[in-house]
């Protein structure tokens, strides 16, 4: 639980904050899926009390920063229409304001203790920061829990580095319940009319350093995550790029049935939002062997049973589509995948009237 003073706090140092020491996403995401897929539901409700709260903070030290208004949050998006790469630019971003709001909280105790003595109003004004700090350690945890749910089973490197990531940040997280337990025990101080004592004081200003000192800790850890992400999706491409055809359909009609299969099951191994390193496999077997098939069977005639016109159809124009999906699949890219599908799947017209051998 807060203490009763978090009525009293605002969290106008949002823009400071962002202005001061926010880091911007990767160069590898969009910035145009990053920048308004960080304006979530959550912060909204966040910048909205805080809002509320900044009415009840009537004055701030002299001796202290006056921080600027609370800006406006945007619209909430879903997190299946990001790409791997755009959502974790997302805990990058998360993580590293995390990281900059607990150092600023650290400089604040700092700064408010340097005269050996905390009032109502440093208290309040370090406050401000360490929810700051709060809120964003808990967005980075929210995003990491979303990539696990949809990544999990594709992923294994990545994996292991949010593992480790999200340990910094608890270990982070523990130093700012220290900062916020000592916060508590001076402001009840402070509401009896008693001098704060000076073991309080230094209890506050060591959890302060080992905030700090935790802030870099998850910094470094995040430093090369995106990094990682990319060299495990050129992995990926590289052992698919390894599968060979090994059943090769036997003639057009039997090119295209396969084709409608790889559809189908492209279509069935994402209704769960995400897609397994089996079903990425066998997913990308089955269109070397459509491919195969499209490359060998695929050009004009030899339609028989497909229907008037349909003869005349050269389907090797589509045998690189195969790749191209499973690529796109394979770099988590799979807004683009999915509508790659649908629009393969009406490029290939109506599906073919003769039954497949043995149906």
């Amino acid at each position: 639980m807060k203490p009763a003073i978090q009525t009293l706090l605002s969290m106008f140092v949002l823009a400071s904050v962002i202005l001061a020491c926010g880091a911007q996403a990767p160069v590898t995401a969009s910035p145009d899926a990053v920048n308004t897929a960080i304006a979530q539901t959550q912060q909204a409700e966040a910048l909205a009390q805080a809002t509320v709260n900044a009415s009840a903070l009537t004055s701030i030290p002299s001796t202290m920063a006056a921080v600027p208004a609370t800006p406006t949050p945007g619209p909430a998006v879903e997190y299946i229409t990001l790409t791997e790469e755009e959502l974790a630019a997302l805990i990058d971003q998360a993580v590293a304001e995390a990281v900059a709001a607990t150092e600023q909280t650290s400089a604040a105790v700092t700064s408010s203790t340097a005269d050996d003595a905390v009032t109502a109003e440093e208290v309040a004004y370090v406050y401000e920061y360490y929810y700051y700090a709060d809120y964003y350690v808990e967005y980075a945890e929210e995003l990491m829990s979303e990539y696990y749910g949809l990544y999990s089973d594709l992923a294994t490197d990545m994996i292991a580095e949010l593992n480790a990531i999200e340990s910094e940040l608890n270990q982070m997280n523990e130093t700012l319940a220290s900062i916020d337990s000592s916060l508590q025990e001076i402001n009840t101080t402070l509401q009896q009319g008693l001098a704060v004592a000076e073991e309080s004081i230094a209890q506050l200003e060591a959890a302060a350093q080992q905030a700090q000192t935790k802030a870099q800790d998850a910094k470094a850890q995040v430093q090369d995550m995106i990094a990682v992400l990319q060299a495990e999706q050129q992995a990926r491409v590289d052992q698919l790029s390894q599968i060979q055809a090994n059943s090769i359909p036997e003639d057009k009609i039997a090119a295209l049935q396969s084709a409608f299969e790889f559809i189908d099951f492209a279509n069935t191994a994402m209704g769960d939002n995400k897609l397994s390193r089996d079903e990425l496999t066998n997913l990308t077997q089955l269109g070397k062997n459509t491919q195969a098939g499209f490359q060998q069977f695929g050009g004009v005639g030899g339609g028989g049973g497909l229907g008037a016109g349909r003869a005349d159809v050269d389907l090797t124009q589509f045998s690189g589509k195969f790749d191209e999906i499973t690529t796109q699949f394979a770099r988590g890219q799979m807004p683009q995948a999915r509508g790659n599908v649908s629009q393969f799947e009406g490029s290939l017209g109506t599906r073919p009237n003769r039954p497949k051998r043995g149906g």
